[in-house]
């Protein structure tokens, strides 16, 4: 195969099959590789009317595509820039891709093509895909019930399905793709760990997914478990019935403190965007040899609100692109930046549970959703409180931390809640009263 043929190309072949022994002990779907010649016909030479606007990021480009096996294929190309400093990532989500590919809660992994500077790989496509965050705000409460169902299932997968578990620690709504259908699909398996045999956990140097995803002892410690999983999905469970993206924390905190107007949400939006915006730009620079022009295009508040340096270095005038360097890449995050940010999340938290307690359950779901569902029946609402208590299970706050398997479980049952038969197909039990729906989160499979 021509991938071979060129020294880098021979790299990632090795690295690959380092990662697919590691990973399935050698065993996976087929992976194909693709040439260069290939992916450029297939996306007209990666041209823009190809490019997947609605999966945009920061670091991939997606395009949509055909070739003569396949009507439909979803391209990404991705920045060598981070891989660059994510050794073997690219490889590790290729490994796990072609293993999980027979789900339909994955992306389907065709192959890849390692012939470019900037790696490609190959999915199976449809007529339309989208990011979670895109949509999120148009879809009803059912819908939303069904695709937190779905990212549950994959989770569990992930994390029973082989003989050690996977951990996807990277579960943010971004990496959560819906189909034509608005079937939930994970993306992106660079940040994939497993755990050793024999034992709970392990240890990692990098940090993934966003602040508010994130337990304590993984932000802090570096220590992941299946646990890390389960807390990310609690918190996106949160987002799923509020309504809010990854400034969710600062949109309701400040609706709950009342200390910021509807104005500020979109700085909080903007933050959001500069810390991404500067971690390539930052990465760019390093792989040209620039990091000293970073300071002529980063603002060092920008910094300060990012958590990346500290007040008293800002005041002291902090131009260290080495140890700037070191914290982006390293996603090295101050103290003080980690504990602001856990105090909110725990204000937010108690603000949920107060508001549950006294049933009300208006003030805590996306007013739009509401808006849109007109007449909210006692049983939805008892539907949407279950749901906030499931989810605060799976942060801690509530009784013995399940597993994704037993959450995907009480998924279904909060929502065969709603149905007006009094037993399923399958012949499990309904719930009969609000009272049945809300106490469902407690039980134990």
């Amino acid at each position: 195969m021509n991938w071979w043929r060129e020294k880098p190309n021979l790299k990632r072949g090795a690295k690959l099959l380092e990662e697919l022994i590691e990973c399935c002990d050698g065993k996976s779907n087929p992976i194909k590789f693709f040439s260069a010649p290939q992916i450029r016909k297939a996306t007209n030479n990666f041209s823009k009317s190809n490019q997947v606007s609605e999966l945009y990021k920061f670091y991939d480009k997606w395009y949509a595509g055909k070739n003569e096996n396949h009507p439909m294929i979803l391209i990404r190309k991705s920045l060598d820039v981070f891989y660059g400093y994510r050794e073997g990532n690219l490889c590790r989500d290729i490994a796990i891709s072609s293993m999980v590919s027979g789900q339909k809660n994955f992306l389907k992994l065709v192959g890849c093509c390692f012939e470019f500077e900037d790696p490609v790989m190959v999915y199976n496509g449809v007529r339309k895909h989208d990011q979670l965050h895109h949509i999120i705000s148009r879809q009803p409460w059912k819908r939303r019930m069904m695709i937190a169902e779905d990212i549950a299932t994959a989770l569990a997968y992930l994390h029973t399905a082989f003989p050690r578990p996977f951990v996807y620690r990277s579960l943010i709504p971004d990496n959560v793709l819906l189909d034509e259908d608005l079937v939930a699909k994970l993306s992106d398996f660079s940040g994939c760990v497993s755990i050793p045999e024999g034992e709970t956990f392990v240890k990692v140097n990098r940090i993934y997914c966003g602040d508010i995803y994130k337990d304590s002892k993984y932000w802090r410690d570096g220590v992941v478990s299946v646990e890390t999983d389960v807390y990310a999905f609690g918190m996106l469970m949160q987002m799923l019935l509020h309504g809010c993206h990854e400034v969710w924390v600062d949109k309701l905190f400040h609706r709950i403190t009342r200390k910021q107007s509807a104005d500020g949400y979109a700085t909080a939006a903007r933050t959001v965007f500069v810390i991404k915006n500067t971690q390539v730009l930052l990465l760019v620079l390093m792989k040209g040899g620039r990091t000293e022009d970073l300071f002529k295009h980063v603002n060092p508040e920008d910094l300060k609100r990012m958590g990346l340096i500290s007040e008293e270095e800002l005041l002291n005038g902090f131009r260290d692109v080495g140890q700037l360097s070191h914290r982006i890449t390293g996603e090295e995050i101050s103290d003080d930046s980690i504990t602001e940010r856990e105090d909110q999340k725990r204000q937010i938290q108690d603000w949920l549970l107060k508001h549950m307690e006294e049933g009300k359950m208006h003030e805590i779901a996306d007013p739009e959703m509401l808006e849109k569902m007109g007449e909210i029946s006692e049983k939805e609402l008892s539907q949407m409180k279950a749901f906030l208590m499931l989810s605060q299970r799976c942060i801690g706050l509530k009784g013995e931390t399940p597993t994704m398997v037993e959450v995907a479980k009480e998924l279904k049952k909060i929502q065969r809640s709603l149905k007006n038969d009094s037993s399923s197909p399958s012949g499990e039990s309904q719930f009969d009263s609000s009272q049945d729906i809300a106490s469902s989160s407690q039980t134990r499979f």
